[in-house]
């Protein structure tokens, strides 16, 4: 029995699926990543590590701190995750609109969510917006600092992949 002493070494080494189909379809081998073997189902686990450590590395967030991002997916469940596991908080920024089950998920996954009404992104409230505005709040008056995990524009999350 693999037993892992953390969630975290459970992220990532996923396995390969040979795509038997696909594979005598096309006369060449196929294989399918299986991502939703991570903790939070899903490469987004990945991400949110890689994140969070490179983070820490650059001296950005110290333990205790605090993860603020805006989401309405699986990075938001993966930041979560990460974060718990590391005595980090997080803070998810979240459109009203999501559904019922993915906050569910998050909450039980340890995050604190802000729900703000689902607006364009061109909209200065929309809820990536908002997440950092909040994280450059947080790092002002946050001794063990605070971070915006920005995963679209985070070169950490690039590298996770």
């Amino acid at each position: 029995m693999d037993v892992k002493q953390s969630v975290l070494d459970a992220i990532g080494n996923t396995p390969l699926i040979r795509l038997r189909r696909a594979s005598e379809a096309t006369g060449c081998e196929i294989y399918g990543k299986a991502e939703f073997m991570n903790p939070g189902q899903s490469v987004k686990d990945r991400a949110a590590l890689f994140i969070v450590r490179d983070a820490i590395e650059r001296g950005l967030l110290r333990p205790g701190g605090i993860i603020v991002e805006g989401t309405a997916g699986n990075t938001g469940i993966g930041l979560a995750l990460v974060a718990d596991a590391m005595g980090f908080r997080t803070v998810i920024v979240i459109p009203d609109t999501q559904s019922q089950e993915k906050k569910d998920t998050l909450r039980i996954a340890g995050a604190e969510l802000i729900e703000v009404p689902a607006v364009p992104y061109r909209n200065p409230n929309n809820y990536v917006k908002v997440s950092g505005r909040l994280a450059a709040e947080l790092a002002k008056t946050e001794p063990a600092g605070a971070i915006w995990a920005n995963q679209f524009d985070n070169t950490a999350n690039r590298r996770a992949h």
